[in-house]
């Protein structure tokens, strides 16, 4: 697949982007990431997926050389897709932040279940330092961290150091670089080890979606339904 990896380490599909010197999403790389995560999902081997990124960079945002080559508003449809798909999914999504997560890839970290950064690395949209605005990267930040600090890096630009990521919940723990495949290891290990996992990882995010009392009483249902023997 044009721009993606894919490959099986222990229990865990690793999706790699692979698109040299940024690591900038374009339209068949998000189709590959599309593919990767829908085969992870469908895979009984696979008990979860990792996102990173080749040489010293996650992701660096859109290609916009590639994106000149098509409809911008086809691409735009296809990370929107992208991002709608990752809460979708069965299995826990950890982003091995291996460099900068920058623009969309700062959206790929927050849409993730767990991310763990290197500590060089710097994260949050520079859509608005450059006089642009991150109108579809800014949702799965604004879903994710506090108000003020989503708004503190979209209205101004300016990225997060890992460790300021860490403080205010971007991240669940920065490494130093070769530590990185082991503190994932260790995470994916922790994370699937619910018998029930797919159901409880979708049920989550709806869960999260709905307003309080709604959700408990949709949570009473999927309890009820759960020791009648719907465990699947």
């Amino acid at each position: 697949m044009d721009g993606v990896r894919i490959e099986r380490r222990g229990s865990a599909s690793w999706l790699t982007i692979d698109n040299p010197d940024k690591n900038a999403l374009h339209p068949d790389l998000v189709a590959g990431l599309l593919e990767g995560l829908h085969a992870a999902d469908e895979d009984p081997d696979a008990r979860a997926v990792v996102l990173t990124g080749t040489g010293s960079v996650f992701c660096g945002g859109v290609d916009v050389e590639r994106l000149g080559e098509g409809d911008p508003a086809e691409f735009a449809t296809m990370l929107v897709e992208l991002f709608k798909t990752l809460p979708a999914l069965g299995v826990p999504v950890i982003a091995a932040v291996n460099g900068d997560a920058l623009m969309s890839g700062f959206s790929l970290v927050c849409a993730s279940d767990i991310a763990v950064a290197v500590e060089d690395a710097r994260l949050g949209t520079i859509e608005a330092s450059l006089g642009l605005w991150p109108m579809v990267a800014q949702v799965p930040v604004l879903h994710t961290l506090a108000h003020h600090h989503a708004l503190e890096n979209i209205l101004t630009g300016v990225p997060f150091a890992a460790r300021r990521a860490y403080e205010i919940g971007a991240v669940n723990q920065v490494v130093g670089a070769g530590q990185l495949q082991s503190a994932v290891d260790d995470w994916v290990t922790k994370a699937t080890k619910s018998e029930v996992l797919a159901r409880g990882r979708r049920g989550a995010y709806r869960f999260r979606s709905m307003p309080y009392a709604e959700a408990l009483d949709a949570a009473l249902g999927e309890f009820a339904d759960l020791f009648a023997g719907g465990n699947r």
